[in-house]
């Protein structure tokens, strides 16, 4: 049976899962916005997909009954949705977002979160921690406790290099770990894994063996190494031949380790081998500092925001990467 599937945000890793989850026989309404919009309206999506500059896949999706797309979700009416992908930047109000696609909501949808930052549902949904759950609930907005209730949130992460070349067009430069995804909830793993299966008919999705782990690794990763690229305005290449900058970006992963440790997470792969396979990408340039260059907003904010709200409720601390972050907001100043 087709299933109804909402892409929230046409970039780049939308793009992509567009085309995943058409190549598996989903119908997808895809949400974007602006050129991105018209171009594609127009002359359809664009997805090309290589293994660093070998191109494996072209991909051309048009305006059908099987691929629809808007500007606006009001348009998509009556429609009630399987699985909701967010994958708007993490600068977007992701509480408005809640709020917009609750109408298109049933018992059964899945509601996929952005990854590259500490989710509202992280530390609630910890089986083991030193905060009472009732508290947290408190303080989250009622939408998102609404979500917690029904028990149909997914977790996932990109692991892959992906970018919106022009308005329609994206290119998928490489794939590390693709898209591995799991359940917040155990009352959804049959429902998640056969979404995982649908995925990884186009691109690998792996099943991580901690989802809070998994998620914490990510977001941290992005954290530690926007950072210090934004720090030294360094791509890939110079960072792997810069001990200062390496050192602080295993002092940083190694608080956010501490996290993990403090909370009876398991840590599946050391920070140093973190280090090492990410840098390990030479011509890579890490997404903020690219973003920086081309003039563009960064989320950098947003995803230490999302830490420091974690810290508060864990009664925690993250000395060196908090002085970091505002070391380099203030030599960034308004472009974060």
């Amino acid at each position: 049976m087709k299933k109804n599937t909402l892409i929230y945000g046409g970039g780049a890793i939308g793009s992509f899962l567009a085309i995943c989850l058409i190549n598996s026989n989903h119908k997808v309404f895809f949400l974007c916005r602006k050129e991105n919009y018209k171009n594609i309206k127009k002359n359809g999506l664009v997805v090309k997909v290589f293994n660093n500059k070998i191109l494996l896949n072209k991909y051309h999706l048009i305006n059908n009954k099987n691929f629809i797309i808007s500007n606006s979700i009001d348009k998509f009416k009556t429609q009630k949705f399987d699985n909701i992908f967010i994958t708007t930047k993490i600068t977007e109000n992701l509480k408005k977002i809640f709020y917009k696609i609750e109408p298109y909501v049933y018992k059964k949808t899945l509601i996929i979160t952005p990854c590259t930052s500490i989710p509202f549902w992280w530390y609630s949904c910890l089986k083991k921690n030193s905060i009472p759950k009732e508290k947290i609930k408190k303080n989250l907005d009622k939408i998102f406790a609404k979500n917690l209730k029904r028990k149909n949130l997914v977790g996932m992460t990109m692991w892959l290099s992906g970018e919106l070349k022009s308005p329609g067009n994206t290119d998928i430069k490489h794939i590390q770990r693709g898209f591995p995804i799991k359940e917040v909830f155990h009352e959804k793993n049959k429902s998640v894994n056969e979404l995982r299966k649908d995925i990884s008919k186009t691109c690998i999705s792996p099943i991580p063996k901690n989802i809070f782990s998994e998620i914490f690794i990510k977001s941290i990763n992005s954290l530690a190494f926007n950072l210090i690229a934004l720090k030294y305005n360094q791509n890939n290449f110079k960072l792997s031949k810069n001990k200062k900058a390496k050192l602080e970006i295993l002092k940083i992963l190694k608080e956010g380790d501490k996290i993990l440790t403090d909370n009876n997470i398991r840590i599946y792969q050391s920070a140093q081998s973190r280090i090492n396979q990410t840098l390990k990408s030479t011509k890579h340039t890490m997404s903020m500092l690219n973003a920086f260059k081309k003039k563009k907003k960064i989320e950098l904010n947003q995803l230490w925001h999302s830490f420091d709200n974690l810290l508060k409720n864990i009664n925690s601390t993250m000395i060196f990467t908090k002085k970091t972050f505002f070391e380099v907001k203030k030599k960034l100043n308004e472009r974060i």
